[in-house]
């Protein structure tokens, strides 16, 4: 039974943390658990909650599931009826997707639902709505079906799973003779205490798909670690390392370790490029892995219990403010920096000596930090322009928000509650007023929280820009999921307003295609 629940009622709360939660690597029917709670208005019986990232039967594997579980040997009556709200929040406790159910629960019994949400709307086409630094926060809100509790308890609960970096040199001696299929081998132990070997293997595949590709397999002797994330970098003989392999399995709703990872470059290019790539005819890669190990982590970490909400932030912040002793380093991180002066001088407007006004605001501002901070503002603060005359620079194209961003970025170096919008157009001034640093800020983030659906309006910005980086990385992630970047409806929309672009990209798709099954 599904519908919206009335917040006015009293109820016990918690909300459920899951870090790292794109390295969970459960398969379909297998589960992660929040630690059991409970509270004194729900009579003695103890719950749970059971996420299955990848779903709880065959038939949904494409969905996550959600279910409440009631301990089954708890002290409670035999029959409980419950009502309870399960939510998925977003990074600002808004609500992103909410069902509201009503059961009467026997002992070892779980309740929920099969479809709760559809993996691909988590892992990909809204990950960042969905898992703001890869974490993602569950609520369950519960009270019993009849009357209203009358004590309220609020419970925070945290589930990590671990994963484990592990980066290491992988020298193979005498390459040009390498026949096909003939594997070397490394071997990397771990510390003591875990116990476990790395391996290593590189060869030159002469398998029909991929014939004289260079093959790097890279297994644990751990079967709990799951390799989901790698990249290879090639490293020659001046020191430089150039990127030339990488796999990031995951967002596989299939659940697919990476197994054996190709080569960007092949046996022949680097043949052709000996004495920059095989010195002494030894290939040095360097290998960047990610293992995901299992729930490191589980622990119920705070219960509020009849504090009004209003009242809750408080107690928290004093909370962290308690016990705190005299040291230096404490001292110093509380002093202001220079930067933090700097904005408090442009906050307070103080000796502000130039204009930038928009259609409907002006903003004062300092000649000498335009000038440091952005080359265009320079060269018209100390060229014969008009700009340097009036002591006011025009700025029609930019929304008064984005131009306080900005101001505020030239001024401290750091940029606030950052949004894909506000991104996007902090990015167009960026490149407008060649501030380079905020370039690469809003070009990272842009990379770092893409999704089918906005993979067009990146691609778009980028071929506008003549960003060449920018560009590989947005091709790059529409070729890895062009089935369902192809479908979107915001790629469709491209298609209309956007062909040429559209059909550039398509016969690049077709030309990366080629040359693979010609290699």
């Amino acid at each position: 039974m599904t519908g919206i629940m009335n917040t006015e009622k009293n109820g016990h709360t918690i909300t459920w943390f899951v870090e790292n939660y794109s390295y969970c690597w459960h398969k379909n029917r297998e589960l992660l658990y929040s630690p059991y709670f409970t509270a004194d208005g729900l009579e003695g019986t103890a719950w749970l909650l059971r996420l299955y990232p990848r779903g709880d039967r065959e038939k949904v594997k494409g969905y996550i599931s959600l279910r409440l579980y009631r301990s089954s040997d708890d002290d409670g009556p035999e029959n409980f009826p419950l009502t309870y709200e399960m939510s998925i929040l977003a990074a600002d406790g808004s609500t992103l997707v909410s069902t509201e159910l009503r059961y009467t629960f026997k002992r070892g019994i779980s309740y929920g639902l099969m479809r709760f949400l559809q993996i691909d709307e988590v892992l990909l086409r809204r990950k960042s709505d969905y898992l703001p630094q890869d974490i993602l926060t569950v609520r369950c809100k519960l009270w019993k079906s009849e009357g209203n509790l009358q004590q309220v308890t609020q419970i925070s609960a945290r589930t990590r799973i671990g994963i484990e970096k592990i980066s290491f040199l992988h020298v193979t001696d005498g390459f040009s003779t390498l026949e096909p299929n003939q594997k070397q081998t490394v071997q990397i132990r771990s510390p003591p205490k875990e116990e476990y070997i790395l391996s290593s293997s590189m060869y030159i595949s002469d398998c029909s798909c991929c014939d004289g590709k260079i093959m790097v397999e890279i297994t644990s002797s751990n079967s709990k670690q799951i390799l989901s994330k790698c990249k290879l970098y090639l490293l020659d003989a001046s020191g430089t390392v150039i990127k030339c392999g990488e796999a990031d399995n995951r967002y596989d709703a299939e659940r697919k370790g990476i197994q054996k990872l190709p080569l960007s470059l092949t046996r022949q290019l680097i043949l052709s490029r000996k004495s920059d790539y095989l010195p002494d005819d030894k290939l040095s890669l360097i290998c960047d892995c990610i293992f995901s190990s299992g729930v490191e982590y589980e622990k119920i970490e705070r219960i509020w219990h009849e504090i009004p909400p209003a009242a809750l932030n408080q107690v928290y912040n004093n909370d962290k403010n308690e016990d705190n002793t005299y040291n230096a380093a404490e001292k110093l991180s509380a002093c202001p920096s220079a930067l933090d002066d700097l904005k408090s001088v442009y906050n307070n407007r103080l000796l502000t000596d130039v204009e930038l006004k928009t259609k409907t605001k002006s903003f004062p501002a300092h000649k000498i930090v335009l000038c440091g901070r952005s080359p265009i503002f320079k060269a018209m603060m100390t060229n014969d322009m008009k700009e340097r005359n009036t002591d006011c620079i025009q700025i029609d194209d930019l929304e008064d928000d984005i131009v306080q961003q900005f101001l505020s970025f030239l001024y401290s170096d750091n940029l606030e509650n950052l949004q894909w919008e506000s991104a996007i157009k902090l990015y167009y001034a960026s490149d407008k007023y060649e501030v380079e640093k905020l370039k690469v800020i809003c070009s990272s983030f842009l990379v770092d929280n893409l999704s089918t659906s906005t993979a067009g309006e990146l691609l778009l910005l980028a071929d506008t820009h003549s960003d060449t980086d920018l560009k590989k990385a947005v091709e790059d992630f529409i070729f890895k999921h062009e089935e369902q970047v192809f479908s979107s409806h915001e790629w469709e929309n491209l298609i209309e307003t956007n062909a040429e672009l559209v059909s550039k990209t398509m016969l690049l798709k077709y030309k990366s295609k080629m040359s693979v099954s010609q290699q």
